[in-house]
Order: structure tokens, then sequence, then C-alpha cells
């Protein structure tokens, strides 16, 4: 699959980034993983992903020090936000730092996770 469309999940919790690698790789996605905020801007900064599924709390650099790392980049993909940080505060922050999507983790669903990545590759 040739034009298969490459994720990368950044997130500390071993069961969720299992679960919900294995599910987008059943989607079709190629997956790529992260464990906490270094490793993620590293790859990011090494690989192309067509969207980065980013917490925002995690060890060693937090998702919102990931953003702003990268603000200024060139060819930074987008970076959607899944994070249980549920506060308006958190999103506009967030945001202002370039996420391009904010959602609450334990608001979603995997499958529900599936349909939001497939809508925002669609665009």
């Amino acid at each position: 699959m040739d034009d298969a469309k490459k994720l990368l999940i950044a997130e500390d919790d071993p069961f969720l980034i299992k679960v919900a690698g294995i599910t987008l790789e059943k989607s079709g996605y190629i997956v790529d993983r992260a464990k906490d905020g270094n490793e993620a801007l590293a790859k990011i900064k090494e690989n192309e992903y067509d969207l980065v599924l980013l917490d925002l709390i995690m060890p060693h650099k937090t998702g919102f020090e990931v953003l702003r790392d990268l603000q200024g980049m060139k060819d930074v993909p987008p970076i959607l936000v899944f994070s249980n940080l549920a506060q308006d505060s958190d999103k506009k922050e967030a945001m202002s730092y370039g996420a391009k999507g904010y959602y609450v983790k334990s608001n979603i669903a995997l499958s529900e996770l599936v349909n939001i990545i497939n809508s925002f590759l669609k665009r």
C-alpha cells in the first residue's frame, strides 16, 4: 500500500499506545510510536508524517513543549492533541502553539479516533 498515510502516536501510556497503534494499523495506516516528548520531537524532525497524535502529559518533555519546539520549523505535520486535560485554557494553549485539533481521550472511543483521523486526512 504505497499511498498509506503515516502517523506518529506520541503517548506515554503503554496500553493506550499499543491498542491505538493496532487499531490504526488495522485501518490501513502506517503507525510509528513515541513514548515521551523527546522521542516524539526527534521522530518528527527525522521522519515525514501525515499526522501526529500528541499527548500533552508525557515524561522528559510535555506535548506543550513539543508544540513550542516545532514552531517556526518547516514541514511540520498537522498535530492533533489527544489528552485528558479537558480545560479550555489547555486547549487554547495547545491551539496557540499550532495544534490543528484537540480531543479529550476519555471522551473518545478508538473507533471514533479512526473516524477523526480519516476525516482530518481527507481535507
